[in-house]
């Protein structure tokens, strides 16, 4: 397992870090770390990253292999890192928002035209 990146930046909890515009998504997702392999579901996705709704948490800064397949049938593979965790005792369902790293070109096209075509999760802010 990696260590965590320190190169974040240092922003309060429950502070919007996200820069794409996030839409729902219900999809398996099998996740792949150098010593585990688990499941867990997609809540939500960008073109930067996803949500993935499990009670297996990984520790922030660890890389993983994802593969996934969207409502369109498109399966994608990408490499992520755990950006951030929400854990049991928070509000929501636990799991990771992991952001994808090395993604392909055909994979980042298909991501964008998906996100381009559902409605947008709406977040109040505080």
């Amino acid at each position: 397992m990696s260590d965590p990146d320190t190169s974040l930046p240092d922003l309060p909890r429950g502070a919007e870090r996200r820069t794409a515009q996030r839409v729902r998504l219900d999809a398996d997702v099998s996740l792949y770390s150098p010593t585990t392999f688990w499941a867990g579901i997609a809540e939500d996705i960008s073109e930067g990253g996803l949500f993935v709704a499990t009670y297996q948490l990984e520790s922030i800064g660890t890389v993983m292999d994802l593969r996934f397949e969207l409502p369109t049938g498109q399966a994608v593979a990408v490499r992520g890192v755990v950006r951030w965790l929400r854990e049991m005792m928070d509000e929501g369902t636990p799991g990771m928002g992991i952001q994808f790293q090395d993604l392909s070109p055909a994979d980042a096209d298909i991501i964008k035209s998906f996100v381009k075509h559902r409605p947008p999760l709406l977040w109040e802010k505080e």
